[in-house]
């Protein structure tokens, strides 16, 4: 994968599939080669933060920026409307695009998969009645990596993921499988990347191996190299 993108959106095909590690990641790589990178997680739900642990994955060596944090974890549309507050959208995608001023890289980094509702108005030729993560994308008009987990489902996730992304007409640069045990002796694993490739046409980009903790994975972040 080369660093050649100034800006990226990074999504997944759940929750907790590992997109922060990979967020964290990307950054440093970019950092290690003279890159003033930003990581904006436009909106993050439930406790602890995203952004705290982006802070702690990246060192405290790269800028963490939030624009709405909510505490219930839950979906972006459902939080908001639980703490009686309201999302502006023009006030993210303003936000995003002042960043692209400061900095030489931008990395947004979405909640939750390509599908969560962020606000329940619909906007802009959305016809839902929801806006979703992926339309957030579509305005912001940045190109996408898709964050997969490693196992047994992935095939179906990654593949529903990436055909949602298409209908949406985004730039989708490829996907990622995360958390992935390089001594697996698992088949359905090992073969994934490689069937979820030759049914949609799209590459992995790479495969980040399982961390036990995140205080051993961090040096593994630096070692790694595309």
């Amino acid at each position: 994968m080369e660093l050649s993108n100034k800006t990226i959106f990074i999504t997944g095909t759940d929750t907790g599939v590992g997109k922060s590690i990979f967020t964290a990641f990307l950054a440093l790589s970019y950092l290690e080669r003279g890159k003033k990178v930003v990581i904006v997680k436009p909106l993050q739900t439930g406790l602890p933060k995203d952004t705290d642990f982006l802070s702690k994955l990246t060192l405290d060596r790269i800028p963490i920026c939030s624009i709405y944090s909510l505490s219930l974890p839950a979906a972006p549309s459902i939080a908001a409307k639980h703490e009686n507050k309201k999302i502006d959208l023009k006030k993210i995608i303003s936000y995003i695009k002042e960043l692209e001023n400061k900095f030489d890289v931008v990395l947004a980094e979405g909640i939750g998969g390509i599908a969560v509702p962020l606000v329940e108005t619909p906007h802009r030729g959305v016809s839902t009645g929801h806006y979703l993560v992926a339309d957030l994308i579509k305005d912001l008009n940045y190109p996408v990596i898709i964050v997969a987990r490693s196992s047994l489902g992935t095939i179906n996730h990654t593949v529903l993921t990436l055909a949602f992304a298409k209908q949406k007409g985004l730039n989708v640069l490829g996907f990622v499988i995360s958390g992935y045990d390089e001594n697996t002796n698992d088949p359905a694993i090992q073969t994934a990347s490689e069937e979820i490739s030759n049914i949609t046409g799209v590459k992995c980009l790479m495969k980040i191996p399982f961390f036990s903790d995140v205080s051993s994975g961090i040096p593994i972040l630096f070692s790694i190299a595309f």
